[in-house]
């Protein structure tokens, strides 16, 4: 053996240990883009929005981020062109400081999105499919961990006591949130288990409290989307055995599908009842009514980048009024791009999730992609119709999709270039 070839195996245990630090500083920082510590310090002072300050807890993050990028400056440029769709809704975001009816903080939010977003390219360019479950699931351990302890000891911050209570809300101030995030917990950490046998038991024990979290949220939506995630990923397993057990899944998919959208149709008080709602879902559809002649008076650009709900006497103010209450979001992202950013941001965006299901779509027989992204892509779709999850900042949603997104971009990028 030279001495060159000694010295690199001397260094191998090194790299392999920075590789696995790198791998938890990474999972660290994606679990702050839930905003955990901003809910608990708003809760543990009784208020709904964290105070400006907490917004420090994010330095570490950019920190790390920006060390990231530029020791691999050249594969975060490449991994930014394979998505232009995503770039193009950036650029149209930050456009809209034109025309923004608060453009200082239409400014302020582009940035905290452009972060955000070039964090999710971080983690495609940087981990393969089962490094980056791996990241990915290793932030849910500190969240469920975190979240199950608060509400068992701390109860007056981990659990909801005026407009639900006895709902766990966790490290956040609503109940709603810690369904939806701990939904994504389920099927990643489940996900985990099957891609990395030597943690099986964390991972499953972590999926296990994810479940546990959305059970004990209420979430109805949140409990669907559970559901839906393990199922997508049992039936992508089931149609690796063969061309029969993909005709089963297909014909139960679509079976599904029809029986779905009969329900949708001709019963949907019958639908609403099963889920514990109303027909209004739970005021959403209040929301969306009374939001319409907003989006009907500014129809392409819409009022800038998340700038809609901000000023108190704004368009936003009518469509308090109609709803009588403080509401602060469209409460589903279709409806929040089209204020922010009109029918032109809807497009893009339209085109780019197509994009990326058609991709997660062909990625279902793979054996590194095909079990867990299939599964986020159907729940974050689902998550679109309710809540306002696409192109928002420090958003932990976002982030994974933009994570997902750019990585089967990068994946389809070198099966053309082998081809």
């Amino acid at each position: 053996m030279t001495y060159a070839h000694a010295s690199m195996d001397a260094a191998a245990p090194a790299r392999a240990d920075a590789a696995r630090w790198e791998m938890i500083a990474a999972a660290l920082c994606l679990a702050q883009f839930s905003e955990p510590f901003f809910a608990a310090v708003a809760q543990s002072q009784g208020a709904s929005e964290p105070p400006g300050y907490a917004r420090i807890f994010f330095l570490p993050v950019y920190a790390f981020l920006g060390w990231a990028i530029w020791r691999a400056r050249a594969q975060a440029l490449s991994t930014a062109m394979a998505v232009p769709l995503l770039m193009g809704l950036i650029a149209l975001a930050g456009l809209s400081t034109l025309w923004s009816i608060d453009s200082a903080a239409t400014l302020r939010r582009v940035v905290w999105l452009m972060l955000t977003m070039a964090f999710g390219l971080y983690l495609a360019w940087r981990y393969d499919w089962a490094k980056l479950v791996t990241v990915i699931a290793g932030a849910f351990v500190v969240l469920v961990a975190a979240s199950l302890l608060l509400g068992a000891v701390a109860p007056s911050i981990g659990r909801m006591s005026f407009e639900h209570p006895g709902a766990w809300s966790g490290l956040w101030t609503h109940k709603n949130t810690l369904g939806g995030i701990m939904a994504l917990g389920v099927a990643a950490c489940a996900a985990a288990a099957w891609v990395e046998p030597r943690r099986r038991v964390l991972w499953s024990v972590t999926a296990l409290g994810a479940l546990a979290l959305v059970l004990l949220s209420t979430s109805k939506t949140a409990l669907v989307a559970s559901l839906l995630g393990l199922c997508v990923m049992g039936a992508c397993a089931l149609m690796r055995r063969g061309p029969l057990q993909t005709i089963l899944v297909c014909a139960s998919a679509l079976a599904a599908i029809v029986i779905g959208a009969s329900i949708v149709l001709l019963a949907p008080d019958l639908l609403v009842a099963v889920l514990g709602r109303d027909l209004t879902l739970t005021g959403r559809t209040d929301i969306w009514e009374a939001a319409a002649p907003a989006v009907a008076a500014q129809p392409w650009l819409g009022y800038g980048y998340y700038a809609f709900w901000l000023p108190e006497n704004g368009p936003a103010y009518w469509v308090r009024e109609a709803v009588a209450w403080q509401v602060a979001s469209a409460h589903s992202s279709w409806l929040e791009l089209a204020l922010g950013l009109g029918r032109i941001g809807v497009a893009v965006f339209a085109l780019q999730l197509a994009a990326t299901l058609w991709r997660g779509a062909g990625a279902v027989m793979r054996p590194d992609a095909g079990l867990w992204a299939p599964a986020f892509l159907a729940a974050f779709a689902l998550y679109t119709l309710s809540e306002s999850h696409a192109l928002q900042a420090n958003n932990l949603f976002w982030t994974i999709y933009v994570a997902v997104a750019a990585r089967l971009a990068l994946d389809a990028r070198a099966q053309k270039d082998h081809a």
